[in-house]
Formats: C-alpha cells, structure tokens, sequence
C-alpha cells in the first residue's frame, strides 16, 4: 500500500510540474511572439527639428505602433506627409504643451488617425524615442 502511494504521489508531482512547465513556456512564447509583433508593427521617424511656438527649437523623433503590417506598409509610404504632420503640431505647441509627454504623444496619435480614417488602419500608439529642446 506504501508503494501505491507513492507512485501515485510522484505521478501527480510529474503531472503538476510538467502543467507548471508547460504554462511558462507558453507565456514565454506569447511574450516573445508580442514583441516580434511590435517591432513588425512600427514605423520611426526621422529626427524632426523645429521651431516650437514658443521660440524654442526641438529635435524629436518618434517610434509610431500601427495596427496591422497592411498598415504599416501604407504608413512606410507616406512618413513624409506623417513627418509634416507632425512639425505643423510642434509648430502649434509651446514648450509647456511638451511636459505631458503620454498627452502629447496622445495627441499627435490623434491627430495623425485622420489619415487612416477611411478605414484602412488605425495608430495605436505615439512612442518619443528622442526628445531635446533648446
């Protein structure tokens, strides 16, 4: 009876750590599988310099997350129109508008939205991957 035993416990210690093993490398994989996604999903900007409306001159560059590689591929097309898009909102902003950063980047994915309004994507969201004000 003592052997039955512990058979059966070792057969439920494998069962709980193989599920255990199991678990975490599906987790492992879905996280990998999200970052691969990101990067296959983003598009950068060149390094923007403007005049603020303050004044004040920016350099800035963006890391921009789209919903699908379709859009992306559009996106690649027009990051020129994207570029201008974004110095005619820095050009409006003054260096306070800039201390928010998560609402600035908010905005100009907002604003930016209304070129994929007719239903071809959507941004996702506005990264500042660089950022210097003079």
């Amino acid at each position: 009876m003592k052997k039955l035993l512990k058979v059966l416990f070792v057969c439920v210690l494998l069962t709980v750590l193989s599920g255990g093993g199991l678990y975490y490398y599906q987790h492992n994989k879905a996280k990998a599988a999200t970052i691969d996604k990101l990067a296959d999903q983003t598009i950068q900007t060149n390094q923007i310099s403007t005049n603020l409306n303050s004044d004040n001159l920016i350099q800035v560059k963006f890391s921009i997350e789209l919903d699908s590689k379709d859009t992306k591929k559009q996106a690649e097309k027009i990051v020129p129109i994207i570029e201008s898009d974004i110095i005619k909102i820095l050009s409006q902003s003054n260096k306070g508008d800039l201390k928010n950063i998560a609402a600035f980047e908010e905005k100009i994915k907002n604003q930016l939205n209304v070129r994929f309004s007719d239903g071809e994507g959507k941004i996702i969201h506005v990264y500042t991957t660089e950022l210097l004000i003079q």
